[in-house]
């Protein structure tokens, strides 16, 4: 089956589930009796186990939802290019001024100034995915807080950061190239839930392939809460009843 094959199983099972979770949540929300309903221009009346319906209809919105899944391109649930670019993007405008005393720290070492006799003018500051760079070298060794190595190495950034300030009542500048730093693991799950919630408004990945679901399970979750709730009666007799035979056992 090529590609097109798969796109169009996809998206043919995506509409087959938000038409369904669609249909549950208006019958639920205007409260429409189920009893009666037509089917291909026939009404069709219900006489037994209408108590159970809600169920019933529940369990069809799953079956779509497992079909859903199993129609699911390879890792589309991962996010794609889009929003990894835009926590990307998050992380590098966030970053310099969380890490600003670090990148004047590495200044005050470079120029042998102090915090006391300078008086800053302007920062330059550019700051590239250390990823990006060819050759770059990871500083992950230095960073035990990260037990996976894999985002450490995709979150390190790499900082051009220029200085200009007075010293001495004179006005210099200093640059400092390629300073590597590994964001604390706090900053990124900041950046990274920041992100989520930004990129499901900019991009497509959010509402192709997260929202039907979510969509679905919500159908779901309040048609079991209703069939729960009219039988809580019969659920209460069986939960006595259950007592009942484990007391006699």
């Amino acid at each position: 089956m090529d590609a097109m094959d798969v796109e169009s199983d996809y998206k043919k099972s995506r509409a087959f589930l938000l038409t369904y979770s669609t249909l549950l949540l208006l019958l639920w929300y205007f409260s429409v009796d189920l009893r009666a309903f037509s089917f291909l221009g026939v009404s069709i009346s219900i006489g037994d186990n209408i108590q159970n319906i809600h169920l019933i209809a529940a369990l069809g919105n799953l079956y779509l939802l497992i079909r859903f899944f199993q129609k699911s391109p390879r890792d589309c649930f991962k996010p794609n290019d889009d929003m990894i670019s835009v926590f990307e993007s998050t992380l590098k405008t966030i970053a310099p001024h969380v890490y600003i005393r670090k990148l004047a720290a590495a200044m005050y070492k470079t120029t042998g100034q102090t915090d006391d006799n300078i008086k800053f003018l302007k920062i330059y500051k550019q700051v590239t995915m250390g990823h990006q760079l060819s050759g770059a070298r990871p500083s992950i060794l230095n960073y035990i807080q990260y037990r996976n190595p894999d985002l450490a190495i995709r979150t390190e950034l790499s900082f051009d950061i220029s200085f200009s300030f007075i010293a001495n009542e004179k006005e210099r500048s200093c640059i400092i190239r390629e300073e590597l730093i590994v964001p604390n693991i706090w900053l990124v799950r900041i950046c990274q839930a920041y992100a989520l919630v930004k990129g499901s408004f900019i991009t497509s990945w959010f509402t192709d392939y997260i929202f039907p679901i979510a969509y679905a399970l919500l159908a779901i979750v309040l048609f079991i809460n209703t069939w729960w709730q009219k039988n809580t009666i019969d659920h209460i007799v069986f939960k006595n009843a259950f007592n009942q035979l484990l007391i006699s056992i």
